[in-house]
């Protein structure tokens, strides 16, 4: 799944409107179990109100009063914060948390169009797969502490020429992409050492739901303030109203026949059948059978998939491993709501490779991933 930039994405078409500069702070290093990894970032306003979190209110407090200094003379700043000693010798707060991170606070600038900012707002735009890689240590005249820069997906495939960048940049650009992994490297350009934090910026994920019915409400708005992109599709005109869905990113009246010519099946994460009908779920779900969805979920008892699946005839076995009936997790939900936390959690389980459970029930040590 992606990580979450949504945050970022919505300041940034606030900051737009203003003429203040911002602090951009990035993890881009840690070390044991912390709450945020690298590549989670935050914005620190003058005034030091913060978009995001980075370190669960650790440490928040004094990234702002780092920041101040970052504003004044807009250089950017490395801090490290060692949570690892029982006594919090390396600077004293008490947290007793049990990592370290290394974070960079870097200007953005209303007169550069808040840069790098601008770029990941135009990734998520076009819901592509990109590298940001930020100078954060730098002797080198021309590559300095704090500048970044942007290698989309298409130039890394070659389908683009790259101008002007060391291919030293442009081979470790190459290797996050395939990792899909955040990497800290120091490359010798021009006999200076430069350290540069490379990190992928992934678009929102992508829910796509059939059916438009009041239940889909909760699970329209829960999925929106994860940050991920939803659109509903329905085959009754009456229920495709943008009132009653005012957060949805798009919503279609379409028949399912009609849905290869209307819709990139393609760009989605996860669907969820909620149509309360068996015929138009069959018809719905006979269509999305020969695309590359990773998760469907449906509706109702084993009994009800089954019986939708059967229906599929041999174009059953397509999707069998990928369809998930009941949806959602176990959390005893009755109400919409509690459904659709269900829905949801079941979702972001699923694509991100985990079975659900308790995270108490893990023997090992817990890192929460950003």
């Amino acid at each position: 799944m992606a990580r979450n930039t949504h945050h970022l994405i919505d300041a940034y078409r606030q900051l737009r409107n203003n003429t203040e500069n911002v602090v951009l702070a990035t993890i881009i290093e840690t070390l044991g179990s912390t709450y945020q990894k690298a590549g989670a970032r935050m914005l620190i306003a003058q005034n030091g109100e913060l978009n995001g979190l980075l370190g669960g209110g650790c440490f928040e407090q004094d990234l702002v009063e780092q920041a101040r200094s970052v504003f004044e003379t807009g250089k950017p700043k490395t801090l490290f914060y060692d949570m690892r000693s029982p006594d919090d010798v390396v600077w004293g707060l008490g947290l007793g948390c049990n990592g370290a991170v290394r974070v960079l606070l870097q200007l953005l600038d209303h007169g550069n169009d808040f840069s790098p900012l601008n770029s990941i707002a135009e990734a998520s735009r076009n819901g592509t797969a990109d590298i940001l890689a930020t100078v954060y240590q730098s002797d080198h005249p021309t590559y300095l502490a704090g500048d970044s820069f942007f290698l989309t997906g298409a130039e890394l495939e070659g389908l683009v020429q790259l101008v002007n960048m060391p291919w030293l940049i442009v081979k470790t650009a190459k290797q996050t992409w395939v990792q899909n992994k955040s990497i800290i490297e120091t490359h010798v350009i021009d006999g200076h050492a430069v350290k540069i934090f490379f990190d992928m910026i992934l678009p929102p994920s992508q829910l796509l739901v059939f059916g438009a019915g009041a239940d889909v409400l909760p699970v329209a708005e829960l999925a929106k303030t994860l940050g991920w992109r939803v659109t509903i599709v329905d085959h009754r005109p009456a229920y495709i109203k943008p009132e009653r869905f005012p957060k949805v990113d798009d919503l279609l009246h379409s028949m399912p026949e009609e849905l290869h010519e209307r819709l990139p099946l393609n760009r989605f994460d996860a669907v969820v059948l909620m149509t309360h009908s068996i015929e138009y779920d069959e018809r719905y779900l006979r269509v999305i059978s020969t695309s590359r969805i990773p998760f469907i979920g449906l509706l109702g008892p084993v009994q009800r998939r089954d019986r939708l699946l059967n229906s599929l005839a041999l174009d059953a076995s397509k999707i069998a491993a990928k369809v998930f009936g009941p949806v959602g997790l176990d959390i005893g939900a009755e109400t919409p709501e509690e459904i659709a936390l269900s829905i949801l959690a079941g979702i972001h389980a699923a694509i991100n490779d985990r079975i659900g459970g308790q995270l108490s029930s893990n023997i090992t040590d817990v890192q929460h991933d950003s």
